[in-house]
């Protein structure tokens, strides 16, 4: 609920509540002098509907739409917020669960696989690393 009416990511009154509670974030998380760092969202894929089709928080198109939301953020906040591209590494061609022969997403289509875990966490450290210079 934006308001008194329903929304999504896409919808102008949803976009600009999640830019806002983002922005308030970043103000909160940097006010001492920190770095904020913000991933990207992979795509997920809870299962299908009925029909076949996809729900709509499932959509490629709304996870586009999220990520360039979070890079709109940073590029308002420049030297208080890095993005860590995420999606890109767990679904870089699209939604999948295996990625280097790796089974990296659990079987709900959301969360990560322990071995996915295992195998994300030296890639996501050196990107930590990598900002903190």
């Amino acid at each position: 609920m934006v308001g008194d009416s329903w929304s999504h990511i896409g919808e102008a009154p949803f976009d600009a509540y999640l830019r806002g509670k983002l922005d308030q974030a970043v103000d909160v998380l940097s006010a001492r002098g920190a770095e904020v760092v913000i991933t990207t969202a992979p795509y997920f894929r809870r299962g299908l509907r009925p029909d076949g089709g996809l729900y709509p928080e499932d959509e490629p198109e709304r996870v586009d739409h999220y990520n360039s939301i979070v890079r709109g953020v940073a590029a308002r906040h420049p030297g208080r917020v890095a993005v860590v591209d995420l999606g890109a590494r767990l679904t870089p061609d699209g939604f999948t669960r295996v990625v280097d022969d790796t089974t990296v997403r659990a079987e709900d289509g959301v969360h990560l696989s322990p071995e996915g875990g295992r195998w994300l966490a030296p890639w996501l450290l050196a990107q930590l690393v990598q900002l903190v210079g």
